[in-house]
């Protein structure tokens, strides 16, 4: 929680720093001000332009709603618009999640990770799939969302997963059963 708390503080800064600075000069005297001739109404700029500080806006907002203590529907939502935004740098804050107490939030973090093609990404799926003490659930979710990345190393990881006899028998089979899925031709489109 003072990991989200800090990187919500630092986002803050960042966006605050980016905003420009007003005009140092004084404003003229209202005598002096000419008023501006009226114009016929333009059409307004096109507001799909994202600025940088409403992209970190938006994402401090996402993870202060998935680190909220609220109902776990609504932090399951707000996890998974995590990676809606497309922001890896959230990626960090998704892999502290998943030691959440509650199973759904767990597997929410694991679907929102899934969805990043990034290396860190990767990185995170591989760690929950090797980790000793998670569930054989998040396991086998974690090597499916590996299947997303497409990249040697994560091919890699299922592969070496599919023969690590410290693993259980059922993240084993589907970790087969994931290479397979690997090693299949793209289906033929309809």
């Amino acid at each position: 929680m003072r990991r989200l708390l800090l990187t919500g503080l630092l986002l803050a800064a960042t966006a605050q720093a980016a905003a420009p600075a007003p005009p140092k000069g004084r404003p003229a005297p209202p005598a002096q001000q000419v008023p501006a001739p009226v114009q016929a109404p333009t059409k307004a700029p096109p507001a799909e332009v994202a600025t940088p500080a409403s992209d970190d806006t938006a994402l401090l907002r996402g993870l202060l709603w998935a680190a909220r203590p609220a109902p776990e529907e609504i932090r399951a939502i707000a996890i998974e618009d995590l990676a809606l935004l497309g922001d890896a740098r959230a990626l960090d804050s998704l892999a502290t999640l998943l030691w959440d107490p509650n199973p759904r939030t767990q597997q929410a973090v694991l679907r929102a990770v899934a969805l990043f093609q990034h290396p860190r990404a990767e990185e995170i799926l591989g760690n929950v799939v090797r980790h000793p003490r998670l569930p054989d659930s998040l396991k086998i979710q974690a090597l499916n969302g590996l299947v997303f990345q497409r990249t040697a190393t994560a091919r890699r990881t299922v592969q070496d997963a599919a023969m690590d006899t410290r693993l259980s028998s059922s993240v084993q089979t589907a970790a087969r059963a994931v290479a397979t899925q690997w090693n299949a031709p793209p289906a033929a489109p309809r």
